[in-house]
């Protein structure tokens, strides 16, 4: 059984993580099979050669070489094996999906929903390892969203031609909509907001959701709140009810379960292990809650 790893276990309130990864051919020394619960990465081998397992409706094996960059999805149960080192940086997803909105990014959705993780190749002392190296040199020294941001801008051009992806098929409304409710104020209202901003009708949209992002409207808008509410734990002292009021949620039980259901913990629970990365010490007092 593949373990399923959190960002707030091993990354809370950082904005990447990075390591160098070795991997030879024994058990002890090689990463252990997982998933991903709430985080995509971006891998580049450095040196040596091996595979990347990847199981999903069967077990497929993917060669590595010097020179691979793979982007990793939450949902690929996968372990890697032989004889190589490659730079791993991880990140949150909903991060990386507010990046791909904001920047019209062609063919990220789409890339969720392949049935294996895309790859492409760069050279080992071109500008995209040189960008791993950077990426990962700051991680030690204080990681910053632009560092990240960054390695995006680089790493995206060369998976788009790999993928054969020429132009964001998303139409513009849509994007817009999207967008937009990553704000505060339109959360609240959910539903009947996206509908307002796309201007389309709610079977219209339906189906553009489905196609462009993979999830319904009414997915995408508990997906969206669930991400905010994660923020406002992090970075405010306002109580678990008032955080569920601001995101749109209709009760407090209702919000904890979902919040369960995605991060695996209870809001508060969440809070605790996030508190001390991101809220200054000054707020670390018993009465926040």
């Amino acid at each position: 059984m593949a373990t399923v790893l959190r960002w707030v276990e091993f990354a809370a309130g950082l904005p990447y993580h990075a390591a160098l990864v070795p991997v030879t051919g024994s058990r002890r020394d090689r990463p252990e099979p997982h998933s991903h619960a709430d985080f995509h990465e971006l891998v580049f081998v450095t040196a040596g050669a091996g595979k990347q397992v990847v199981w999903g409706a069967g077990e497929t094996e993917l060669p590595l070489r010097a020179g691979d960059v793979v982007l990793v999805r939450p949902q690929d149960r996968h372990e890697f094996a032989g004889a190589m080192s490659f730079v791993n940086i991880a990140f949150p997803s909903e991060r990386w999906r507010a990046f791909a909105d904001l920047a019209g990014l062609a063919g990220t959705a789409e890339w969720d929903r392949r049935d294996l993780p895309l790859s492409a190749r760069a050279a080992l002392d071109g500008p995209i390892a040189q960008e791993f190296a950077r990426v990962l040199a700051a991680y030690s020294g204080g990681p910053r969203v632009l560092d990240l941001v960054r390695l995006w801008t680089a790493v995206v051009p060369i998976l788009e031609r790999a993928d054969g992806a020429a132009l964001d098929q998303r139409p513009a409304w849509l994007v817009s909509a999207c967008v937009a409710m990553s704000r505060e104020e339109n959360l609240r209202e959910g539903l009947p907001r996206l509908l307002a901003m796309a201007a389309v009708s709610p079977g219209h949209l339906a189906r553009s959701m489905r196609r462009h992002y993979g999830c319904t409207p009414v997915a995408f808008v508990a997906r969206r709140r669930l991400e905010h509410a994660a923020l406002l734990l992090t970075t405010t002292t306002d109580g678990i009810g008032r955080i569920a009021q601001r995101c749109g949620f209709s009760g407090q039980s209702y919000f904890g379960r979902l919040f369960q259901e995605k991060y695996g913990m209870a809001p508060r629970d969440y809070r605790q292990a996030t508190r001390r990365a991101v809220v200054p010490a000054a707020l670390d007092t018993p009465d926040i809650k």
